[in-house]
């Protein structure tokens, strides 16, 4: 028994170490535009953390396809907000629809997608993680604050769809690993 125990930790060490440099070896391209996938505030922090780190990019919480000329990336931040869907004044079906017009058209004009999850579990629930799916699962990355993936609802993702994820602790790192994807040095 201890020896099937050793195999299957071993095993899921290689898994992890394969996953991460899978992770820390992806790029993009610069300039990029960051969008709310499901209208919640999250993408206002990462607007404010992409300025602080000198990142060149826009931000439009209405974002449309016409919206992504002269970007590179496309850059979801995930999460439902029945608030932020009222104060857009857009509902669940028009917000997937205008995601869905970024995706196809990012995936059209070969754009890396990058989706970030940072509301933790304050962002997870039905109405979010339709969002947080529907980003995730036509991703090229993903970005994600550990405590909204307690139940390896991203991971998963990334496992079926082979996708590489970094995971962060406080949404404050979310500045480095943009760094890091975008090739600026520290």
């Amino acid at each position: 028994m201890k020896q099937v125990k050793i195999i299957l930790t071993g095993i899921l060490v290689i898994f992890l170490i394969t996953n991460f440099a899978q992770a820390g070896d992806f790029k993009a391209e610069q300039p990029f535009l960051i969008t709310p996938c499901g209208q919640s505030p999250d993408a206002l922090m990462i607007k404010i953390i992409s300025q602080k780190s000198g990142l060149k990019f826009t931000y439009d919480k209405l974002a449309y396809p016409d919206t992504l000329k002269g970007n590179k990336t496309l850059i979801f931040v995930s999460g439902g907000s029945t608030k932020g869907l009222g104060a857009a004044n857009i509902d669940k079906e028009q917000e997937q629809n205008r995601v869905e017009s970024l995706i196809k058209t990012a995936q059209k004009e070969k754009m890396s997608i990058i989706n970030m999850h940072v509301g933790g579990k304050s962002r997870r629930g039905k109405l979010s993680d339709f969002f947080n799916s529907l980003a995730a699962e036509n991703a090229d990355c993903l970005i994600i604050l550990k405590s909204g993936d307690e139940d390896k609802f991203f991971t998963k993702i990334a496992e079926k769809k082979k996708i590489p994820i970094y995971f962060i602790d406080k949404i404050m790192e979310a500045g480095g690993v943009l760094k890091n994807i975008f090739g600026v040095k520290k």
